[in-house]
Formats: C-alpha cells, sequence, structure tokens
C-alpha cells in the first residue's frame, strides 16, 4: 500500500517544479513510509511513497521500463501478480523483479490501457508513456484505491489524497454545496460528486487517459445488472460461497510482512478471521475496539471467537475524551467530515495493530453483497405495502392520513405519499433525510443544490438499471454500486493514516459477479411462516429486527466454521453512543460551533433554523438524532480547518 502523486503538463512544455513535485509526494509518507521515490522526464513528474509488502528489497517506484521510458507509479496489490508473471515471460518479456508493481508495467507494454482486464487485486495506478505522450490512471473495478485529480491552468494534477492537490500554490478550495449536501444524506459525495469544486475522482472500473488538450474516460468494468439464478440450489450456493471467499482470502493473505485482521465480533469479520485461522501454519493475531460500555462495545464476541479460533487477540477501550480529542485532528488528515462516527476508534485501534503487523483483513463489504442492514434492505417490504395502498385509497383520503402523520421512516401510512420505490428508498436510506436537511439550507444554498440533483443522479441511474428486477434487488445494487464507496474510502484512509495496508476479502469482483445472481430468498429469510404473516402489518424497521435473518447464506457458511451461538446473533455494526454524549456536553459544543458568526456568515445553513434543530432534540432510535447533529458539526469543523486553512 503506498501514496502516488504527479503533474502531467498538457501544454507539452518540460515539467521543472521538482520543488512541487516533494511537496505533493511528501504529505502522503503515512501512506508510505519506508521509502520515497520521484522521477521527472519531459512533461511529466511521478512522486511515490512506498509501504513495503511484495518484493520489499527490490519493488521501487517510480518504476521505468529503461528500452521505452514508460513510468509507472502503482497503489495496491495485484494478487494475480504471479499468473501474469509467468504469462508475460512466455510472451518474451524478461523482469528484473518479483514485484506485483512490474507486471503491471510489463503487461502496459504488451497490452497497453487493457492490462486493466487482466488485473485481480485492489490499485489505482498512473502509466506515462512518452512514446504515445499520454498519462493513464486507472483505478480498480470496485474502487478499494483512491486517486483524485484536477486541473490547474496546464498543470495536470493527480494524488492518492486531495491533499497532494491542495500542495499547488495555484489551487483555491472552493467548497462543493453538492458534496456537502450529499454527504449530510448519504455519508459520502456519491459517485463523481466531490467535496471541492474542481477535485474530480477516478471513478471505480474506469480508465482515463490525458495527453495534450484531451482527456477520455473510458469504463472498463460496472456492477452486473442483477440476473438472477433461480436453478441453483441453495447448498451449491453455500458451496459456491465457500470456495470463493476462500480464494478471496488466500489471495488477500498473500505478503511478506506481518499480517492479521480486524475482529469486530460480529459475522463478517469472525468468519474472515475463521477462515484465515484455516489457511495459517501460526495464531492469527486480531483485534478490536470499543467504548467499554456494554451497549456499544463488541469485545467480549471477538474475545470469544479469537478464543475459539486460536487467535492472539488484542481489545481497546476508547473513551470519551480520546474521541473528542481526535475529532479534528482526523478531519484535518482526511481533507474532509468524517463518514462515520467509529472512524476515530478504528483509527486509535489501527495504531495499536501497527505495532505487531503491516496487513491487516477486515470484513468490510458483507453487508453489501448478502444483504445485511436489514431495516434498509427489508424495505421493499414497506414499498409494496404502499404501491397496492395507494391503488385502492382515493387520493384525498392519502392526503389525510399523510398530512396527520408527516414523513417518517417506519409507518407505511406516513409513507403514502411516496409515488415511487426509489422516493421511498430515500425515506429509509438516509443520515439525514432531505426534506429536514433542506429546511436546514439557506434559499441560496437551495437554488444551487437543484433539488439535490447531483447527488440523486447515480441513485437514478441505478434504480433504473435494476427497474425490470425485483425491488429487493434494486436495494441490493444501489447498496454494492453506491454505498459502498463510503465504507472502503473508510478502509484505505483510515488505515493508511497508521500505515496499516487495509484488506477487503468480500469486496472481491469474481465474489461479486457471482452473487449479486443469487436469490434475495438465500440473502434474508423470515424465521417462520407465522412471522412471515406477521411482517404484513409490522412495519419494515420492526420487522428486521424480529421476523426475519440477515445474511442468511453467510450465516450458514460461518456455522462451517464457528458455533452457532457466535453466528445468530443480531448486528450491532460497532454503534457509537452519540446520544449519550449529545447530553453529556457534545450538544452544547456543536451549538457553539454551528451558531458561531464564523459559521453562520458562511450561508450555507440557516441559522435561526439551525437554532431550533439543535436546541428541540428528537426523540430517535439508533442513535439517529446524535448521528445528525455530529455530521453537522463535522460539515464546520471541517470547513474551518480543511477548507478556510
Amino acid at each position: 500500500m503506498c501514496g502516488v502523486a504527479g503533474v502531467f503538463q498538457t501544454d507539452g512544455r518540460n515539467f521543472e517544479q521538482t520543488d512541487l513535485l516533494k511537496m505533493m509526494t511528501d504529505c502522503l509518507v503515512h501512506r508510505g513510509p519506508d521509502e520515497s521515490g520521484l522521477h521527472i522526464d519531459g512533461p511529466i513528474g511521478l512522486g511515490f511513497q512506498r509501504l513495503s509488502v511484495i518484493d520489499v528489497p527490490h519493488g521501487h517506484q517510480p518504476m521505468t521500463d529503461e528500452d521505452s521510458g514508460v513510468a509507472l507509479v502503482f497503489n495496491g496489490e495485484i494478487y494475480n501478480y504471479r499468473e501474469l508473471r509467468a504469462r508475460l515471460e512466455g510472451l518474451g518479456h524478461r523482469f528484473r523483479t518479483t514485484s506485483d508493481t512490474e507486471s503491471i508495467l510489463r503487461g502496459y507494454l504488451q497490452w497497453g490501457e487493457r492490462i486493466v482486464d487482466e488485473l485481480v487485486g485492489m490499485f489505482a495506478f498512473a502509466i506515462h508513456d512518452p512514446r504515445s505522450g499520454t498519462l493513464t490512471l486507472a483505478r480498480d473495478r470496485l474502487g478499494i484505491k483512491p486517486l483524485y485529480w484536477a486541473q490547474v491552468g496546464s498543470q495536470f494534477l493527480f494524488g492518492s489524497e486531495m491533499k497532494s492537490i491542495f500542495a499547488h500554490p495555484d489551487f483555491r478550495r472552493v467548497p462543493s454545496l453538492d458534496g456537502i449536501s450529499s454527504y449530510l444524506s448519504f455519508r459520502q459525495p456519491v459517485w463523481g460528486v466531490s467535496y471541492f469544486d474542481g477535485i474530480e475522482k477516478v471513478l471505480p472500473g474506469h480508465v482515463l487517459t490525458v495527453r495534450a488538450g484531451e482527456l477520455k474516460v473510458r469504463q472498463y468494468w460496472s456492477l452486473p445488472v442483477p440476473d438472477i439464478d433461480g436453478t441453483t440450489s441453495e447448498a451449491d450456493w453455500l458451496d459456491r460461497a465457500d470456495h470463493l471467499l476462500e480464494q478471496s482470502i488466500r489471495r488477500c493473505m498473500v505478503s511478506e510482512v506481518p499480517l492479521g485482521a480486524y475482529l469486530s465480533g460480529g459475522l463478517d469479520s469472525s468468519l474472515i478471521v475463521a477462515m484465515m485461522a484455516r489457511m495459517s501454519d501460526r495464531p492469527i493475531k486480531t483485534f478490536s475496539v470499543g467504548y467499554g460500555d456494554g451497549a456499544y462495545d463488541e469485545g467480549r464476541f471477538a474475545e470469544a471467537v479469537a478464543r475459539e479460533v486460536g487467535a492472539e487477540h488484542q481489545h481497546l477501550v476508547v473513551g470519551h475524551e480520546d474521541y473528542r480529542k481526535g475529532l479534528v485532528p482526523l478531519i484535518r488528515h482526511r481533507d474532509a467530515p468524517l463518514s462515520i462516527p467509529q472512524e476515530i476508534a478504528v483509527l486509535e485501534l489501527s495504531k495499536l495493530m501497527k505495532h505487531d503487523v503491516t496487513v491487516a483483513l477486515s470484513g468490510d463489504g458483507a453487508d453489501e453483497l448478502f444483504g445485511g442492514y436489514g431495516r434498509v434492505m427489508r424495505s421493499p417490504l414497506d414499498w409494496k405495502k404502499i404501491s397496492a395502498l395507494r391503488k385502492i385509497l382515493p387520493a384525498d383520503a392519502v392526503d389525510r392520513i399523510v398530512s396527520g402523520r408527516g414523513p417518517s421512516q417506519t409507518s407505511v401510512l406516513a409513507n403514502l405519499d411516496v409515488r415511487s420505490h426509489l422516493e421511498h428508498f430515500y425515506r429509509v436510506y438516509n443520515w439525514v433525510p432531505f426534506e429536514e436537511k433542506n429546511q436546514l439550507f439557506t434559499a441560496e444554498s437551495r437554488a444551487v443544490l437543484n433539488g439535490d440533483r447531483a447527488t440523486r443522479n447515480p441513485f437514478e441511474a441505478s434504480f433504473g438499471r435494476t427497474r425490470r428486477g425485483n425491488p429487493y434487488d434494486s436495494v441490493l445494487h444501489a447498496f454494492q454500486h453506491l454505498h459502498i464507496g463510503a465504507i472502503l474510502d473508510k478502509v484505505d484512509t483510515i488505515g493508511m493514516a497508521a500505515s496499516l495496508e487495509g484488506r477487503v476479502p468480500f469486496v472481491d469482483a469474481e465474489l461479486i459477479e457471482t452473487f449479486v445472481r443469487m436469490p434475495v430468498k438465500y440473502k434474508m429469510r423470515w424465521n417462520s411462516r407465522w412471522s412471515q404473516f406477521r411482517s404484513v402489518s409490522t412495519p419494515a424497521f420492526a420487522a428486521s429486527e424480529s421476523l426475519d435473518t440477515t445474511k442468511t447464506l453467510l450465516r450458514k457458511l460461518a456455522e462451517r466454521y464457528l458455533p452457532r451461538e457466535l453466528t445468530q446473533r443480531k448486528k450491532m455494526g460497532f454503534p457509537t453512543p452519540l446520544d449519550d454524549w449529545m447530553r453529556a456536553g457534545m450538544l452544547d459544543e456543536a451549538k457553539g460551533i454551528l451558531l458561531d458568526p464564523v459559521a453562520t456568515r458562511r450561508g450555507i445553513f440557516d441559522p435561526c433554523r439551525m437554532e431550533k434543530f439543535l436546541s428541540n432534540p428528537q426523540n430517535l432510535d439508533h442513535d439517529f438524532y446524535g448521528k445528525k447533529v455530529w455530521m453537522y458539526m463535522n460539515v464546520e469543523l471541517w470547513l474551518q480547518n480543511v477548507v478556510d486553512a
């Protein structure tokens, strides 16, 4: 795992700003503290910070082919690099190292940018080819590794993190209202939306080619639209899951440096650790973190799994004061608001882990593929009820029912005004609902946002691709396509902040291409016929808590490796006690931040409505009110500490 940065002169002039390139590279030292390198040749400047994992003595970058002058910087791991090397050697290529990096370089010399089709792994790379005068950027299929770019005058800039672009003296940090609005609802700037005007992402599964006066973007992979396979038996699906997940874990365990795992004690990380233990000839090192409160700390479950599989386990407790002190420094490091409250605790854990391991596997990505997040995944049940009721109720009756209830996440009757599955999805899948958020924005902000077009467009495209299928598959597709971006960004950024490489076996293209076709009935299952009958009159949020079992097939797979009592408990999802902390003083702190003249002068949020929101705490389950306040506070702290800086 590493950090890459670079500058390409699109006007054809030679790049001569070595100091600029060094600044862009040095600010990524946390991503690769083991060594650094620069390459300047004609119009290109490439910078690299290395975290040594494969071919530690020889895998130096930037890597250049002496005959052609083609130069490469690469962040990630290519799991099939040995197979690629063998193929390329058979085609006459001679290798100087045993690194996965050189397999990309030689593969590019053989196949050009089509090398991306041959790669299995996680990657973000840049290749300069002086023969064609092009710079090629590429990102892995699911977007596990990040890559940002910007155009400043005649210079095309890129980097693993936005801070590399900030290093350019002529780049102006202008916050994107679209990015802020997208973040408030979905924890991230969704798909192509950005936190800053002028900073773009290389999107997952895309290749970007730059030459003088020209920029081309090509999508080489996209998440398959579910083409459900209804003929394969559950037993066969189970065997496929066992085989493909084992294959992915074996790939992720390839390392020449110490390796371990995040172990929350939940189903996904527990299964990963149990399978790792079967593949290893020594005890796996595992790590967990919590807040020391039984309702917000899964440490006892993680320790039980570790004992069961013979892992060497460490558990870390993070307190409120530790959390409070860590918030602003992590926002500064991230260049962005935090996507989820537990990031501060996970960073502290990652720092602890770095003392013992350099590579760590995690269970992230299983919920999106196998049907976790039950309250949202089960929401098509309510949409079907709404759709049926709208067909039989007169319009004036619908209006009377809705006006007496107001928008709600949990009530079918309160959502009778919803006219499409996507609009219902927005009601149940958000951190700050569209309607509530729009009331807090100023009129000027709402005019710029134009109905949240930039945020809604990716979801409309996703639901449009699956409109002919089962509404459950539409939700799963949107989670796998869009929601997962926030998850992967968290894994990369937090791990790399501690110089720790995170790997995600569930985010494997072959595994995903297979299991998007598995019927929903194997992902979520009613506990009994009586439970299914009761679900007709039970809102989906409550039904998913008591009447069904999520990730059914994955739980059955886990039973092959772990006792049933460790595989069948309800998901906690590493909650953070934000409501408790709000009552303990965080709400007053939020008021001081969000109602300060510095904040109100920005004109983003209406100060009177914000004060009313902060002065009238909402009585919501699952710390939802605390999460909303936390996110608004994140936005202003980011504006003060990153944008204003």
